[in-house]
């Protein structure tokens, strides 16, 4: 799996009837289905669609009364798996194979239970699909019914799995039976996340883990998702479309609902509207930079802003904005940099087995000259008065302005490589204030990022409570440890 494997979208290229939360990644893996069409949901008798909801029902035009995840449930999907990537997950029931590749897409190990794989066209219809993704790979496709067959699976391969995505049958008690198996086969961190849960018989899984302590959220979405959680793992944020008048059944009462402000994503779209030219980083971390920083702010936490990787300059850009808009106290953001292009890799540089300078991201890529990138977006926001630009490589540049950064209340570390990475936790980890955020870009794409943070929790003998954000970034809070 890789960048390019993943139809990534800008959210403006979806249609009105699609929408999609934003802070979340978009992927639209539409080619490798062939056979999907929106459909009119009076094809269907299922009494609880909700038909009232205007958002795209996607279905197979081979059997047009069942329907795929709408546009923004599927993303749900994949940007939660996002959080597992290279850990094992789950599903139960796959249909044509629709969530099952938002799934692997995310770099999941994925295990499928369904007994219509059973039927010859929906298997082969299904593996063409992830064999178009490029994840057939990493997905084993296990013909046979929930719960049996998943207590038979993870018997055979003395397997747990930590994401769970259930939605097989929707009749009682199969829900609740789900429900019971995920949990007994769930990792310490683990997520379970349900789609349907408009009907009554679906939430009884969702009701179960609630009951067993687990944490529990509902998203507002065309078919109602659910999703329970325990240990070091976090669910993804989630807006309900702001133009749909919202309602939940009766059924599912004091459950919590997933909601972003309204100004909040106002304020967030139009940055990253502003910025995109300026960053490579995804909606996702965008988010999680633009939601920590606001975070820093309004609890005062005290310090300047730091960013080492600013290439064109749209994330430090974002965080001064933040900073300019929410801070209860004068700050600035240190933008750290070449502007002239990445330094030469080390040999533990690798993404996928592949050496950083054979990837096409290697030395001298990423070119930036600072008049007409990071200069150029500053002024756009208003924020050229608070960002320092700092020109030259960490090892020459970080120790020199230590002492004038002073305390860092954020750090943003996308150095990429080894060195790099280690120069930045050398020089300023001590700087960062206790509770102070530090988010890492690369730790989940460049084998050298993620050894570096690891050896330096080693020589500092601290073990780093990591939150993932998708594929590749994590953040952290500077004395949040995990026990040893």
């Amino acid at each position: 799996m890789n960048k390019e494997t993943v139809e990534v979208i800008d959210r403006e290229l979806l249609t009105d009837r699609d929408y999609v939360s934003p802070g979340l990644e978009i992927i639209k893996p539409d080619k490798c289905f062939p056979n999907m069409i929106v459909e009119d949901t009076s094809a269907s008798d299922w009494p609880y669609l909700r038909r009232e909801i205007p958002h795209n029902w996607y279905v197979d035009q081979r059997n047009n009364y069942v329907g795929f995840l709408s546009r923004d449930e599927a993303n749900i999907v994949y940007n939660t798996a996002l959080k597992f990537r290279g850990k094992r997950a789950l599903e139960i029931g796959c249909w044509y194979g629709w969530s099952a590749c938002h799934i692997a897409l995310a770099g999941v190990e994925l295990d499928v239970i369904d007994p219509l794989l059973a039927k010859e066209d929906i298997y082969e219809s299904v593996t063409n699909s992830l064999q178009c993704a490029g994840v057939m790979d990493l997905v084993n496709l296990v013909i046979g019914y929930s719960p049996q067959k998943v207590e038979e699976l993870a018997q055979q391969l003395q397997r747990k799995w930590s994401f769970f995505f259930i939605d097989g049958s929707h009749d009682a008690p199969s829900p609740l039976n789900d429900a019971i198996i995920c949990e007994q086969l769930a990792q310490t961190d683990a997520l379970i996340l349900f789609h349907d849960l408009n009907s009554p018989d679906v939430a009884q899984g969702l009701d179960y883990l609630k009951q067993k302590g687990w944490n529990t959220m509902i998203y507002q979405t065309m078919q109602i998702m659910g999703v329970a959680w325990r240990g070091n793992i976090e669910p993804v944020q989630h807006q309900p479309d702001p133009k749909v008048n919202w309602n939940l059944p009766e059924h599912l009462p004091n459950y919590s609902v997933s909601n972003l402000s309204a100004d909040l994503v106002k304020e967030f779209l139009e940055i990253v509207t502003a910025i995109r030219p300026y960053t490579l980083l995804g909606e996702a971390r965008l988010f999680s930079l633009y939601s920590l920083a606001k975070k820093v702010c309004i609890e005062d936490i005290p310090g300047n802003f730091v960013e080492c990787g600013s290439y064109k300059g749209g994330a430090a850009a974002l965080l001064a904005f933040v900073i300019k808009r929410y801070s209860l106290r004068p700050r600035l953001l240190y933008a750290c940099d070449t502007f002239a292009g990445m330094p030469d890799p080390s040999e533990v540089d690798i993404y996928n087995g592949i050496p950083a300078n054979l990837t096409g991201f290697g030395v001298g890529a990423l070119k930036a000259p600072i008049a007409e990138n990071i200069k150029s977006i500053c002024k756009l926001l208003n924020v050229e008065d608070i960002v320092v630009p700092v020109k030259g490589l960490f090892a020459e540049t970080l120790p020199q302005y230590k002492s004038e950064i002073g305390n860092i209340a954020l750090l943003h570390a996308d150095g990429d490589w080894y060195e790099s990475t280690m120069d930045i936790f050398n020089t300023l980890y001590d700087s960062v204030v206790p509770n102070g955020l530090i988010q890492v870009d690369d730790y989940g794409y460049w084998d050298g990022c993620k050894k570096a943070l690891h050896d330096f929790e080693r020589l500092r003998g601290e073990q780093f409570n990591l939150h993932r954000i998708d594929y590749t970034a994590v953040w952290f809070k500077k004395g949040n440890f995990l026990p040893n």
